[in-house]
């Protein structure tokens, strides 16, 4: 067996796929993916402004929206990538799966990866290693597989 890890390295408005075989230490670039919505300002997602809602006192009060607008762009993001892994899990393309990711968006990420998915994920790691030179990934990587 080929022993393919697939590394996820993301945040709320990227990721990169990288592939590493057992025998070779250099990665290759599987997929990039990005989502600027999510880094967006609030203000630059809304077009205008919330909605006025009639009280029985006669005066109008501002509606705001139940999600914010940044929040569902940020969980439209992580089930972009929960499927482009599902789609990589059913054509077989890796067997184990490491994903990196900014703490708050791999809780995002997880909550949407199918059990497909979730089999094959041998470690979490809550990092932004994702703008980080890929050999300083490596290393950074080496080290706490080393400490487990």
């Amino acid at each position: 067996m080929d022993n393919r890890t697939w590394v996820v390295l993301a945040d709320e408005a990227s990721a990169k796929l990288y592939e590493s075989k057992a025998a070779e230490r250099n990665w290759k670039l599987v997929a990039e993916m990005s989502h600027p919505e999510s880094r967006a300002k609030e203000s630059e997602l809304v077009s205008d402004k919330p909605g006025r809602v009639q009280q029985s006192e006669g005066y109008r009060s501002a509606m705001e929206p139940p999600t914010p607008r940044k929040k569902v762009e940020v969980d439209r993001f992580a089930r972009e990538v929960a499927q482009t892994l599902d789609d990589a899990a059913a054509k077989r393309a890796f067997d184990r799966l490491i994903l990196v990711a900014a703490p708050p968006f791999l809780g995002v990420l997880r909550q949407h990866l199918s059990g497909r998915v979730q089999k094959h994920v041998v470690a979490t790691i809550e990092k932004d290693y994702l703008h980080l030179d890929l050999r300083e990934v490596r290393e950074r990587l080496d080290v706490q597989f080393e400490t487990r």
